[in-house]
């Protein structure tokens, strides 16, 4: 699935706006279903409203993991094309500064 923008208002400073590409890294196969896709994801905005420190994301992975009436499904992003690496790097840079995802 392409996302053509992530927008993250936590952070207004951040004007990235890399186009990405989702693909499932975890969970029960949603194979190439565009319908399981769309539940997933509704719209091609990827609206980010706030983000966990490593440490607690951990935890409360597990605890919704052990959780029968829940499911996790993993996605892993990256940028759609050459052009669009920059602005991901940077994307991905400033997580990272933040504590939000191991390099």
């Amino acid at each position: 699935m392409t996302f053509s923008q992530i927008h993250m208002p936590r952070d207004p400073d951040l004007a990235l706006e890399p186009t990405l590409v989702a693909r499932q890294m975890g969970g029960r196969s949603l194979d190439y279903d565009p319908r399981l896709w769309q539940t997933l994801f509704p719209t091609d905005l990827l609206h980010v409203e706030g983000r966990v420190p490593k440490d607690s994301s951990a935890q409360f992975l597990l605890q919704v993991r052990l959780n029968p009436t829940k499911e996790l499904i993993g996605v892993a992003f990256s940028p759609s094309s050459e052009e669009n690496k920059e602005q991901f790097d940077g994307l991905l840079n400033f997580l990272i500064g933040k504590g939000y995802v191991v390099n």
